[in-house]
């Protein structure tokens, strides 16, 4: 009786132990083995078009488009378009008087149709040679748009993402542990992008290359992955560039960070499997990457789930497995204290993170479970709603 729970259990820890201890050596042994360098130019000044949604941003807009004007990059190569997704505050009359101020600034009424449509419609309009797709309640660093020309000079490079920061408004455990998470996250990025090209997208500023993705048909899906498979797909890498500095407004709290990780669960794997490339791992090197960055570490709540349970029923008998079972009871009491403390507005770092990981990860893992039934989702809201 005790064979099936233990094959399960060490299935489970093979799974667990992959996801975030062996693909990562992995890519960063490849890294060190094959390292692809980019090949710079420092002088490259493309035309760039930033591209953003917005719905009901009126406590954001003002700083976002300030920013703008401050970025350190030629004049007469911007441009920035934004599309108004409905919007019922006064974000609309914000930006008309910047762009009253700025005629490389333009405003696009859209009635509610979802971020996604919004920037891609957006993006076809440009003939731009970079299009910078970007976030409503972010700020760039003011050389920000040099380091992507930088980056793009390198004819390989398709697209590039940032190191996102957070400006948090209050301490809690949703952005807490997102800040803990993005420093690991950000090494595997590196590491990948180093090697061939990174698949963890960053939606908040993702610079492209015009013409290096394939058109999106579907507004259901994630945009952000749907550009980190096609333009490998089209023979270009996504690379990660640790010195671009993207700085976001953190308004999240646990229950807000819980809600964002389940819808980008599902869009992220309903978008994994509409490409046949990434539907298996074996049918491409990018859908390989995908599988084992992505959604085998979003259904990852499967396994630890698993062999918490495997642990507590083989328990009795065995020395291992009540060790193992004591450190699941811990980690749950560790949970529950964070919870409490949470709700209590008590912050015990100890405690945030334990439970920060743990409703990521059933958050991701119950949206792809979701995509499989249902597919992606008619609307991207902001995380903060």
């Amino acid at each position: 009786m005790r064979l099936v729970p233990t094959i399960l259990f060490w299935v489970a820890v093979g799974w667990v132990f992959y996801v975030f201890i062996g693909y990562t050596l992995l890519m960063a042994l490849l890294s060190r083995l094959r390292p692809r360098p980019l090949a710079r130019c420092a002088d490259y000044r493309p035309r760039i078009a930033l591209v953003m949604a917005a719905y009901n941003e009126e406590r954001n807009i003002t700083e976002r488009l300030e920013n703008y004007l401050d970025l350190d990059y030629p004049r007469e190569l911007l441009s920035f378009l934004i599309g108004s997704d409905g919007s019922t505050d006064g974000t609309d009359a914000i930006i008309e008087r910047y762009c009253a101020m700025d005629p490389s600034m333009t405003l696009q009424r859209f009635n509610r149709v979802g971020k996604t449509r919004i920037i891609y419609d957006l993006a076809a309009r440009t003939d731009a040679d970079v299009i910078l797709f970007t976030d409503a309640d972010i700020v760039f660093a003011n050389d920000a748009l040099k380091v992507i020309a930088g980056c793009m000079s390198d004819p390989t490079v398709g697209g590039v993402i940032g190191r996102m920061s957070y400006r948090d408004s209050a301490a809690n455990a949703g952005n807490r542990g997102q800040g803990k998470y993005l420093q690991l996250e950000n090494r595997l990025r590196a590491w990948e992008s180093l090697f061939w090209t990174t698949v963890g997208p960053s939606g908040e500023c993702f610079a492209v290359r015009r013409g290096s993705y394939s058109p999106m048909t579907d507004y259901r899906l994630s945009d952000d992955n749907h550009l980190v498979i096609t333009i490998p797909l089209n023979g270009l890498r996504v690379w990660y560039e640790p010195t671009l500095a993207v700085v976001e407004l953190n308004k999240r709290s646990l229950e807000t960070e819980s809600r964002r990780r389940l819808r980008m669960g599902q869009q992220a794997t309903a978008t994994f499997l509409a490409h046949p490339e990434t539907r298996w791992p074996w049918r491409s090197l990018v859908g390989f990457e995908i599988w084992s960055h992505k959604l085998l570490r979003n259904l990852v709540a499967i396994p630890i789930w698993l062999l918490a349970l495997c642990a507590l029923l083989l328990a009795p008998g065995s020395t291992f497995f009540a060790a193992v079972a004591a450190m699941v009871l811990l980690w749950g009491l560790a949970m529950l204290g964070g919870y409490i403390g949470d709700r209590l507005s008590v912050n015990v770092r100890l405690l945030q993170y334990p439970l920060y990981f743990t409703s990521m990860l059933n958050s991701l893992a119950i949206g792809s479970v979701r995509a499989v039934f249902s597919g992606g989702l008619d609307r991207w809201n902001s995380p903060r709603m």
